[in-house]
């Protein structure tokens, strides 16, 4: 990656990695585009008062890796607005009903357990213990699938509660502004999408880097979705929301077998990372699963560590 001159206006314009292997199938169409402002930082924008603050910055070059570029699209809307949607993780219990993030050595994970030998030695027979928060029966689908607790949840929505603020948590978040459809990705080696009756869903395609992209629409997985009731402490937005979407994540065959090939290739040792079993010591692998809504494009990255015994 570089950077352009700002001294003169530049088109750079290259495929990407998609991009030429359409080309070389004999199927590339431009069919439409998309602008962002990936470098815009305007935090730090906002602390000068040059006129031509933004004509200075740094502009990348086009980047054909698909994961890193046009992180945040540019968008045209009818309705004025002084707030755009966030988007947050639902992980307190109670009123919230979401699903805690892991703590300690773990904290900011959801930890996906990915063989059910090291799920049975620690959590099952006579010396088990509770699963401690975060942590995710991940080795089956059908067990993931039982439990609303098992469920990543996310909500979108205005995130302001001021007594000025058109959108109060009882008002509907405008139509322009709410996701009804999710383009969700996963490295295809470690995980697997899992819908809410247990079978795998399908992507629509998986990258040469081995990205899965997964389009979760609430035409085509309405379980996924979840309207909220009208109440102050049922969501971490604090103004109008959108639907809650609800994921499972399952691990992927090449996790959830006895072969230590990927995680040595991929992963590392945790020392002391379990506190009871045959062995305190676990295999992991830390990847992300990102969520982005293709209405206001707005997105969100989960830490995910995938685990099993040494």
């Amino acid at each position: 990656m570089g950077f352009l001159t700002n001294q003169t206006t530049v088109i750079d314009a290259i495929l990407t990695d998609e991009g030429r292997r359409r080309i070389a199938a004999g199927t590339f169409e431009i069919a439409s585009f998309s602008l962002s402002d990936d470098e815009i930082v305007y935090s730090k924008a906002q602390q000068t008062s040059s006129t031509t603050k933004f004509y200075t910055t740094p502009v990348f070059e086009s980047i054909s890796e698909n994961t890193r570029s046009l992180k945040y699209k540019l968008l045209s809307m009818d309705g004025n607005y002084t707030h755009l949607t966030s988007t947050k993780l639902v992980t307190q219990l109670g009123a919230q009903n979401g699903t805690p993030q892991a703590s300690g050595n773990n904290t900011g994970y959801y930890v996906i357990i990915a063989t059910e030998t090291t799920y049975n030695d620690h959590y099952q027979g006579a010396t088990a213990v509770d699963v401690p928060a975060g942590f995710l029966p991940g080795y089956s689908k059908n067990l993931i699938s039982r439990t609303e607790d098992n469920y990543i949840k996310i909500d979108h929505g205005i995130n302001d509660s001021g007594q000025d603020s058109s959108f109060t948590y009882k008002d509907n978040l405008p139509a322009e502004l709410e996701e009804t459809q999710f383009m969700v990705k996963l490295d295809y080696r470690l995980g697997r999408l899992v819908a809410l009756d247990g079978t795998e869903i399908r992507p629509s395609f998986v990258d040469d880097d081995f990205i899965a992209t997964y389009m979760i629409t609430i035409n085509s997985f309405p379980d996924h979705f979840e309207t909220l009731v009208l109440e102050e402490a049922a969501s971490p937005i604090a103004g109008a929301r959108g639907k809650r979407m609800k994921l499972l994540v399952a691990a992927a065959p090449n996790v959830n077998s006895t072969s230590s090939a990927i995680w040595t290739d991929l992963g590392r040792t945790i020392n002391s990372f379990f506190s009871n079993g045959s062995t305190n010591n676990a295999k992991a692998i830390d990847t992300v699963l990102e969520v982005q809504g293709t209405t206001t494009s707005f997105n969100i990255t989960i830490p995910l560590r995938f685990v099993k015994n040494v």
